[in-house]
């Protein structure tokens, strides 16, 4: 955790000195979790971004945003209602913590000024925004926090805000912090659970400091609290940040907190909702395929039972034979069937006649052997969607890019799995995100990673002396040479794709069926990227990444 106590002080002071006296002149929401404050301050438009997710909550000013906003939510209507117009007076950390103080002063419905607090609480799961009046009453909270949760605080309307309390040593009381230094064996957990605002990044950045020797703690941490500020970030597989360079290579540093925390964000972010819409879309996809696995069991076995319907007919045939030796009392006769050649027993139902009771196992003959025309439609139906969500499973399991699987889930909408959103605009319609390779030869080979792009690339881009290459027998990229006369260099790089986005991208020896375009059709009625096609050709490759490395990629 790079955003501690410490980080959050210095970044109060920044947003102090760039956003006292702006005013506040739109609040926007922009997710669930996610505001944005337009503030008119020092004769420019700034942007206050405010995130409460509980993975990545956070508090800076950005650049000018492009994304559109979602409708707001309630708690939005209530900040515009008593923020959106008012003048920041003043912006604070609290308690050296991960706690803001926003005051704002705004004039009410009857033109009285008064003055709020915006409390933000970064504080992980618990992230919170607390609107506070002047009195430090709660007015309201994006989180309220009930006696009956089993958290140590109560967050509810009319309640006086308290800070949340601990036994941690103030990071700023410079006696209390040396006479903890002066104890024996600490580790950087003593370090985090004993002062206030210490995160473990810091923790062990004064350990290094002090070469983990006892006697030098102290120093050690002074020497980082009296360090110049220089928001730094270092690079590399995983990524670290801090309000000072406590880091040893790598470094990349920015000319302000906000600037640094915008760019950390916005990849992060990125990751977030990828994270999300995969795990959305593969639960929805899984939960389909179940649905239609259980479908298809249920109508296989009603048809297996509709099958059986010449037993009725069957049954109705000997009540009219024998009508003559069955009484009305009668609740079950036994007879000989002729085309069964042995006797069969039948249920009765006294309340009809002889001549009723075979006509309801006629009526249920018909009806059943009606029955076996639908259900054989629903069968094949159900099959299409089966495979279909199959496939779909595999290609968004294979997806870890947002563009991929928003087009994943447009093309749901467009099936109504989904729900299509309203918009005043008609948008327009962005270019699809299929991969496009060259080879050493200057070949173009085109790899479609969902249906929509399979589509457009086989049906629609593709020029029929162009080369189809596919895995065999399972679902997987439709990948497009444009080139006839192929090298068998370019032959084993497109297979080599084919073979690596399948699902069979871990296996050896991926059987890769290749073709020209004009011997590919559409099979009818079959959802998703499904095809059938002629003359083909059959190369054996094991998958390798290193070969994809070193294609050019457009």
């Amino acid at each position: 955790m790079s955003v501690d106590g410490r980080f959050i002080k210095y970044l109060g002071i920044e947003l102090n000195q760039d956003l006292t006296n702006g005013k506040v002149q739109k609040i926007s929401q922009i997710s669930n979790t996610d505001f944005l404050f337009n503030i008119r301050a020092n004769s420019e438009n700034k942007y206050l971004y405010l995130s409460l997710s509980t993975s990545v909550a956070r508090i800076h000013l950005i650049e000018k945003p492009k994304e559109k906003f979602d409708a707001p939510g309630g708690f939005c209507m209530f900040l515009r209602k008593h923020i959106e117009g008012g003048v920041i007076s003043q912006i604070q950390s609290l308690n050296n913590d991960r706690i803001f103080e926003i005051t704002v002063s705004n004039v009410n419905d009857i033109g009285d000024l008064e003055t709020y607090k915006m409390i933000i609480e970064l504080f992980g799961r618990y992230a919170n925004l607390i609107i506070l009046d002047d009195k430090d009453k709660v007015l309201n909270a994006y989180k309220h926090i009930h006696p009956f949760d089993n958290v140590d605080r109560t967050i509810v309307n009319g309640i006086t805000y308290e800070i949340p309390k601990d036994d941690k040593i103030d990071p700023e009381d410079l006696d209390k912090i040396k006479t903890f230094f002066s104890k024996d064996n600490l580790d950087h957990r003593d370090i985090i659970n004993n002062i206030r605002g210490v995160s473990p990044l810091l923790a062990k950045a004064i350990l290094k400091k002090a070469n983990f020797i006892p006697t030098q703690l102290f120093d050690s941490y002074k020497n980082l609290m009296n360090m110049p500020i220089k928001p730094t970030l270092k690079e590399g597989k995983k990524q670290f940040f801090y309000f000072v360079d406590i880091f040893e290579d790598n470094q990349r540093y920015f000319d302000s907190l906000s600037l640094l925390l915008e760019h950390y964000y916005h990849e992060q972010t990125d990751k977030e909702k990828v994270k999300q819409i995969h795990k959305y879309l593969s639960n929805f996809a899984k939960n389909q395929v179940n649905k239609y696995r259980n479908k298809l069991e249920k109508l296989t076995k009603d048809l297996k039972n509709a099958q059986n319907n010449e037993i009725y007919r069957m049954k109705g045939d000997v009540l009219i034979q024998d009508q003559h030796k069955i009484k009305p009392t009668d609740y079950e006769y036994t007879g000989f069937s002729y085309e069964l050649d042995k006797e069969l027993t039948i249920d009765l139902d006294r309340r009809l006649t002889i001549i009723e009771n075979a006509n309801k196992f006629y009526k249920r003959y018909k009806k059943l052997k009606t029955a076996i025309k639908h259900l054989n439609k629903q069968i094949i139906l159900t099959k299409h969607k089966l495979n279909y969500f199959i496939s779909l499973k595999q290609q968004i399991n294979n997806n870890y890019n947002l563009k991929d699987l928003k087009e994943i889930r447009v093309e749901l909408i467009e099936l109504k799995y989904f729900p299509k959103k309203k918009t005043k605009k008609q948008k327009k319609k962005q270019k699809l995100n299929y991969e496009t390779f060259v080879d050493e030869l200057d070949i173009m080979i085109l790899v479609g990673k969902n249906n929509l792009q399979n589509n457009y690339l086989t049906h629609k881009h593709a020029r029929k002396k162009d080369m189809w290459f596919h895995v065999q027998n399972q679902s997987g990229s439709h990948v497009i040479v444009q080139s006839k006369d192929l090298t068998e260099s370019t032959i084993r790089n497109a297979a080599n794709l084919a073979a690596y986005y399948s699902k069979s991208q871990k296996s050896s020896s991926v059987a890769v069926d290749y073709t020209l375009v004009k011997n590919i059709k559409k099979i009818p009625g079959e959802l998703g990227s499904f095809v059938s096609y002629t003359n083909q050709k059959t190369i054996y490759i094991d998958p390798d990444i290193s070969l994809i490395h070193n294609l050019k990629k457009l």
